[in-house]
């Protein structure tokens, strides 16, 4: 019974990576501001896909970076490349 465990387990976590992850090809072009409270703010956002941009913008908006880099006010702009894996 436990090496069935153990078998199973490992198809359990490939299900359940991110569910909220979409599953397709595509790029998100993002520019943002990081604010005082370590906050990123999204200036412009460019995408060949919907579903990508929201994915994008859910996880931006889930981070709080430190500030004392200095870089806060500065507009930073980022590509996220999706692509298929087999």
């Amino acid at each position: 019974l436990a090496i069935a465990q153990r078998d199973a387990s490992p198809q359990r976590q490939r299900a359940t990576k991110d569910p909220d992850q979409p599953n397709m090809d595509g790029l998100v072009e993002v520019s943002f501001k990081i604010d005082e409270s370590g906050r990123i703010q999204i200036v412009h956002i460019n995408s060949t896909s919907t579903q990508l941009t929201e994915y994008v913008v859910k996880k931006l908006t889930k981070i709080k970076l430190d500030t004392e880099s200095g870089s806060e006010g500065k507009v930073i702009t980022y590509r996220f490349v999706f692509k298929k894996q087999a």
